[in-house]
C-alpha cells in the first residue's frame, strides 16, 4: 500500500507542475493529465478511510451540494437532451476535487514537501517560460488566449499561475519553520508579479489586511500595498495590452461576461441548468474556448449552474471550512474568493488541489 501511496502522489504532483501542457484525449473530449491523478488520489482517499473505518462526514453542506448537482444535472440532460459526455466529466472532476474536503485526506509532510517541490519547479519553468518564451499569442491558434510578455508558465494563463503561486506565498509567509523562506518568498514574489495579474495583486492586498488584522499587526497590510503600489510602477511596460495594469478592455470584457451571465441567472435562478452545461447557454464566439465553460466568477457559475439552492449549499459549506481551519488556511481562502470575483478560480482544480496540501 505504500507504494501504491508514492505512486499516487508522485503522479498528483507531476501533473500539477505540468499544467496544460499534456492533455489527454478520451470521446473526443480534451482534459489536464491532472483530471486523472484527482481521481486516482480521490478514490485512494476514500478506499483507506473505508479500510480505516474512518470515513466520516466532514462537511454534510458540501455533500448536499454534491447530491443536488447530481440529480439536477440529470434532470437537465433529460429536459433539454443534451448530447455530450462534458458535464459528466466535469461534475466527476468536481466531486472528487470536493470530496477532499467532505472526507479530508491524511497526507504525511514528505508528500506535502514534494507538492511545495513541484510548486517551485512551476516557478523556475514559469521564469524560464517568460524570458525565452514570452510570445504566446500564437497559442490563440489552438483556442488559448493570447498573451505576450506575460508569465503564464505551464498553465497557459497568467491569472491563474498568478493565484497558485500567491497561495504559495501564504504558506511561506505564515509557516516560519519553512528551509530558505525569504529566498522563496522573493522569488516566487517576483513571478507572481510578472503575470501581470492584477486580480491576484488585489487579493495579496485582502490577504495581507486579514493577516494583519488577524494578528493586530496593520504594518503587514502597509508593508504589502506599499509592495504592489512600487510593483506596479517598476514592473516593465512590454509590447502589448497585458502589461499595461491600467487596461480598460479587459474590465469592459468582463463587465459584458457578468451581464451575461447575470441575464442567464435570471431566466434560471432557483434551480439552475446543470453543473457545465453553461456552454449550451452561453453566447461565445469560440465554441472550443478552453474558458467557454464557466464565467469570470466562481459564485456566479455556480449560482447558474446550480440556482439559489445550489449556490447556498457551496457557500455554506466553504463558509465552514474557513471557520474550521487555521490562519493559513483561512487567509488563501480569502485570496481565493477575492480572486474567484474576478475569475472562474474556485473552479479551477489546481487551485482546489492546492489548498488541499497546503
Amino acid at each position: 500500500m505504500a507504494f501504491v501511496q508514492t505512486i499516487i502522489f508522485g503522479f498528483v504532483c507531476f501533473s500539477f507542475f505540468i499544467g496544460q501542457i499534456f492533455r489527454l484525449n478520451l470521446f473526443g473530449i480534451n482534459f489536464p493529465l491532472i483530471d486523472i491523478s484527482i481521481i486516482a488520489f480521490s478514490l485512494y482517499n476514500f478506499i483507506i478511510q473505508l479500510k480505516q473505518h474512518n470515513l466520516k462526514n466532514k462537511n454534510k453542506f458540501l455533500a448536499y451540494f454534491l447530491v443536488y448537482a447530481w440529480f439536477l444535472l440529470g434532470i437537465t440532460l433529460l429536459r433539454y437532451q443534451f448530447y455530450s459526455l462534458k458535464p459528466f466529466f466535469y461534475l466527476v472532476r468536481l466531486t472528487c476535487l470536493i470530496s477532499f474536503f467532505i472526507f479530508p485526506p491524511k497526507i504525511i509532510q514528505k508528500f506535502k514537501n514534494l507538492f511545495y517541490l513541484s510548486i517551485i519547479a512551476n516557478i523556475i519553468f514559469g521564469l524560464i517560460q517568460y524570458f525565452f518564451w514570452p510570445d504566446f499569442t500564437y497559442f490563440d491558434i489552438i483556442n488559448w488566449d493570447p498573451h505576450l510578455y506575460r508569465l503564464v508558465s505551464t498553465y497557459f494563463d497568467p491569472t491563474f499561475t498568478g493565484l497558485i503561486y500567491l497561495l504559495f506565498i501564504i504558506k511561506l509567509f505564515l509557516d516560519k519553520k519553512t528551509p530558505y523562506r525569504w529566498p522563496l518568498l522573493i522569488i516566487s514574489y517576483l513571478t507572481l508579479a510578472l503575470t501581470y495579474s492584477r486580480s491576484t495583486l488585489l487579493s495579496l492586498i485582502f490577504v495581507s489586511g486579514f493577516i494583519g488584522w488577524k494578528n493586530k499587526k496593520i504594518s503587514i497590510f502597509l508593508s504589502s500595498l506599499l509592495l504592489v503600489l512600487a510593483t506596479i510602477l517598476l514592473l516593465p511596460r512590454q509590447a502589448g495590452e497585458g502589461t499595461k495594469l491600467e487596461r480598460t478592455s479587459s474590465i469592459t470584457a468582463k463587465i459584458e461576461n457578468y451581464q451575461e451571465g447575470l441575464s442567464l441567472f435570471k431566466q434560471y435562478p432557483i434551480f439552475g441548468i446543470g453543473y457545465n452545461n453553461i456552454p449550451f447557454f452561453k453566447k461565445t464566439t469560440n465554441e472550443m474556448s478552453h474558458s467557454n465553460s464557466g464565467f469570470d466568477s466562481s459564485l456566479l457559475t455556480i449560482l447558474i449552474s446550480t440556482g439559489i439552492i445550489g449556490g447556498v449549499l457551496f457557500t455554506i459549506g466553504f463558509k465552514k471550512i474557513f471557520i474550521q481551519s487555521n490562519l493559513i488556511i483561512q487567509s488563501c481562502l480569502v485570496g481565493i474568493f477575492i480572486h474567484s470575483l474576478f475569475a472562474n478560480s474556485l473552479l479551477y482544480p489546481w487551485i482546489l488541489l492546492a489548498l488541499v496540501f497546503i
